[in-house]
């Protein structure tokens, strides 16, 4: 059994260290808790707002502020190049459209005269006037509000670089929409020039549309 070393026994005279030969670790105490201050008398405690769900409101609305202007704009482009192929257009294939049209007028005075008609207000029913135009209107500005949202979540609404979002608004707007509810004639009874002239139309709408909208995606 070995014994620890003594003075006695230690070569160079040293004493030897009173207690254990190692040591105890430092103990560090852990920090006491802060007091918690008590909220006022019969208020509940405030939660801290999600901001994301705030940002993606805010998000959501700019997207549709600027969709809708693109919209706009895009139908004035829509309406420039309507013009000219109309002015351009056969006019016998005119005259065809022309006896098709529901009441003589286009769907926007379409249906501002059946709106009209149904409610009794007394609305204007020539053509052009200022509710028929702000209906024409309405027709891109408001699928245009939708699509800037729309196309964050499906990218491939951007496809053509909008042509694609206008292609689809011509056959649902043209197509199926004014036929099924009385503001225009079936399809078959236009001539093909009317067809092509709302197709090329509508695609620049949608080009246009999306040209802006991916300006100001850059610009955010």
């Amino acid at each position: 059994m070995t014994h620890p070393p003594t003075t006695e026994n230690l070569p160079d005279g040293r004493t030897n260290p009173p207690g254990p030969s190692r040591q105890e670790p430092f103990r560090q105490e852990p920090p006491e808790p802060s007091p918690v201050l008590p909220s006022p008398a019969g208020a509940p405690a405030p939660e801290p707002a999600p901001a994301h769900h705030v940002t993606s409101e805010r998000s959501i609305a700019l997207d549709m502020i600027l969709g809708a202007a693109a919209g706009a704009a895009g139908v004035w482009a829509m309406d420039r190049v309507g013009g000219f192929l109309y002015n351009h257009e056969d006019p016998a294939a005119l005259e065809r459209e022309h006896q098709a049209r529901a009441g003589g007028k286009d769907v926007a005075h379409a249906a501002i005269e059946k709106a009209a008609d149904k409610t009794g207000i007394d609305l204007p029913t020539g053509e052009p006037n200022p509710a028929g135009i702000t209906m024409h209107y309405a027709l891109g500005i408001l699928p245009g509000a939708l699509h800037a949202v729309i196309r964050r979540e499906a990218p491939f609404m951007k496809a053509g670089n909008g042509a694609l979002y206008g292609f689809g608004l011509y056959v649902l707007n043209d197509e199926i929409v004014a036929p099924a509810l009385g503001l225009a004639s079936g399809p078959k009874e236009y001539p093909w020039q009317a067809h092509a002239r709302g197709m090329v139309a509508h695609t620049v709408l949608g080009v246009v549309t999306e040209s802006l909208l991916r300006i100001s995606d850059r610009a955010r």
